[in-house]
């Protein structure tokens, strides 16, 4: 039961007191996720803006699909995204 209040005590005084808490930009390391695709001149800007801003720091890009400059036509205009789905 000490052990919980003393950590409560804690906390309420660090409100008080400059305590230093880790920021997320203090990390070497940035993971993005992009749903839908992306392609590699998008992952070489992504690396280049990264390591202009914030240099020796990592990049972990995931995604859904690595897309071909031939495949953002056929996504936009060949796909049927007027059609409703029902569940018919």
């Amino acid at each position: 039961m000490s052990g919980g209040l003393t950590e409560l005590l804690k906390t309420g005084f660090s409100m008080f007191m400059k305590v230093s808490r880790p920021h997320p930009s203090d990390n070497n390391l940035l993971f993005l996720f992009v749903l839908g695709g992306v392609t590699p001149s998008e992952l070489r800007l992504i690396k280049e803006t990264v390591n202009s801003h914030k240099p020796g720091s990592q990049v972990l890009l995931l995604s859904t699909r690595l897309l071909r400059s031939t495949d953002i036509p056929e996504l936009l205009f060949a796909t049927p995204r007027l059609v409703p789905d029902i569940g018919v």
